[in-house]
Formats: C-alpha cells, sequence, structure tokens
C-alpha cells in the first residue's frame, strides 16, 4: 500500500511529496456506521450535529448541534461495530452564550477519564463569536477561555462561516482550537492549529482548494488525528479525509508532517462529516452533518493502527 505524506516550511511555500509506507505508518480501517435517532427522548430533534465528545467515566456520548443544543447518548461497541446508540438527554447550552456567540461546531470534554463521575466539563468552538466556552454536561456556561489575539478578532478570517471549527484538548499541548480555512494574509492551502498559550503547527492541507478542517482529537502517542472535508468541485459531493498530525515534526527549522490516511474500498467516509471523537484505544467515531430535510446523521466507527 502507498502511503501519501505532505509537509509545509512554517512561513515558507508548501511542499508536497510522496513516500511508501514505512515503519511506524499508520493503518485506517472502517469498520461499520450507524444513522442517528432523529428525535430525543423528549421529541428535540436530532440533526445538524457538529461536535463529538466521548466522556469515559460516565460513559456517555455528547453530540452539540449548529443550534446549541447538547445530546447525550449512551453507546455500546461491540467487537467492531456500533452494537447500540440511544439518545438519553438533550439540553440546550446555556446561561452565558448570547446571540452574538452561536453555531457551535467544536466539542471536546475535560475529566472525561479521571476515573470520577461528576466533574465532567465541556469545551465548545462557537464560529460566531468566535469563542470556546467551557459548560457542565447538564447545559450550564462555566465560562467563556480566552482566545489568542489572532482568533479572538472576527476580522482575521477569511469568511464568516470559515472561523472557529474544531477544539480538542491534547495533553501537554493543552487546548488546541483551529478555524475551518486559513486566516487572511496566510497561504490559502494551510491549516494552522493554534494552541491558547500562542503557540502555532502550520500544515498543508489536504488538497490546494475545497479542503476544510473540521476537528481535531488527540492520539494516545501524543499525535493528533485530524478531520479534513473536501469537494472535488464546489457545490460537488463530500468526502472525510483522516490524517495523523506530529507537532513533534514541527520547528523553526523542520517540516510538520502529516500522513494522509486511506480508507480502502470503503466508501463510508463519502459524506458530510464534521464531529470527531476519540474512543479508547484505536477506537474513533465520526458523524455527519445532516439538516433535517437531508435525513438522520450517521455516525461511523474506524479505527487508526500505528505500525510497528
Amino acid at each position: 500500500m502507498i502511503k501519501h505524506f505532505t509537509a509545509v516550511l512554517l512561513g515558507a511555500s508548501t511542499l508536497v511529496f510522496t513516500a511508501p509506507a514505512m515503519a511506524g505508518s499508520s493503518e485506517l480501517a472502517v469498520l461499520d456506521s450507524k444513522p442517528a435517532p432523529v428525535v430525543a427522548p423528549d421529541g428535540q430533534s436530532i440533526n445538524e450535529l457538529s461536535g463529538l465528545a466521548w466522556d469515559a467515566d460516565e460513559k456517555l456520548l455528547y453530540a452539540v448541534s449548529d443550534d446549541g443544543i447538547l445530546h447525550h447518548f449512551r453507546l455500546e461497541i461491540a467487537d467492531g461495530k456500533i452494537a447500540s446508540l440511544e439518545p438519553v438527554l438533550s439540553v440546550p447550552l446555556k446561561a452565558g452564550v448570547t446571540s452574538q456567540v452561536v453555531n457551535a461546531e467544536g466539542l471536546a470534554v475535560t475529566n472525561g477519564d479521571n476515573g470520577k463521575q461528576g466533574d465532567t466539563e465541556l469545551l465548545v468552538a462557537f464560529e460566531d463569536g468566535p469563542a470556546i466556552h467551557r459548560f457542565k454536561a447538564d447545559g450550564t456556561s462555566l465560562g467563556a477561555l480566552q482566545l489568542p489575539k489572532a482568533l479572538a478578532d472576527a476580522s482575521n478570517y477569511s469568511e464568516a462561516n470559515s472561523r472557529l471549527e474544531a477544539v480538542a484538548v491534547a495533553g501537554a499541548l493543552g487546548v488546541v482550537t483551529a478555524p475551518e480555512e486559513a486566516l487572511l494574509g496566510e497561504p490559502g492551502d494551510t491549516h494552522t492549529i493554534h494552541g491558547l498559550d500562542g503557540k502555532r503547527w502550520s500544515l498543508a492541507t489536504f488538497q490546494p482548494k475545497r479542503s476544510n478542517l473540521k476537528a481535531i482529537e488527540p492520539m494516545p502517542d501524543g499525535r493528533l488525528l485530524l478531520l479534513e472535508r473536501t469537494r472535488e468541485q464546489k457545490g460537488g459531493p463530500s468526502s472525510g479525509r483522516l490524517r495523523v498530525f506530529d507537532p513533534k515534526t514541527c520547528g523553526e527549522a523542520n517540516a510538520c508532517a502529516v500522513e494522509n490516511l486511506d480508507p480502502g474500498a470503503s466508501q463510508l467516509l463519502n459524506d458530510k462529516f464534521e464531529g470527531l471523537t476519540a474512543l479508547g484505544g484505536d477506537l474513533y467515531l465520526l458523524v455527519t452533518d445532516k439538516t433535517k430535510k437531508e435525513g438522520p446523521a450517521n455516525f461511523v466507527l474506524v479505527s487508526v493502527k500505528s505500525g510497528v
């Protein structure tokens, strides 16, 4: 199998190259899919899911919708399949979210795997703001996080609907976030991941145009799993692209390398994917962003294994 790698020099032109599979490369297996329920127990519609987060302590899957509804699901994985996915609660994101902080896009969990119950906090990235807020699992606001100066100014973004899209709690890197597309003044064929402490990591997009960064998820080895959504042509069908990014490859004199994962013959990633979360081990769950008219969202289970 041929693996494709891309790299970008920080502050320099994009370098693109291909290389054969090597020791330590990652293997993607697309395992299963399951449509989301369309209605929560209280009658709330379940659609336009933009972010996912798995809470291992509570055994709950959280999903946030564009209009700021936080859905809780009971999820069971068995033998590499989505055995069950049942909605249990849907709550609006509450106090502190004004009309200027809407369009929820990214979701991450903190205190979700510390062996304690009842202390879960969620981070939600809002495209309109732009902003990142902390919430309790019941939707109560715990306040906003301070963004780096470049991200806090809405005028720095290329488009109003291409602002903050992803957020993750990435181990030693802390909280990281990213816009969907490059900021004004940056090369359009790059993505930049921002730490809240001001650090930045840049990499080449999956393809030069129509390649939008949708989600970031930490991996057990410290690398980051990225989800991009691409289109071959404007208005055409979408595909979800999974990529592995290693921040340790970055530096003033080094390239930031990213590995494009090959889904093989599976067609399950050919859709409008928006959310991504780690389930533990090598398993990850993705979700599509579908309007009510477009039908139920689709969850897809994958594994990403590092080569030996």
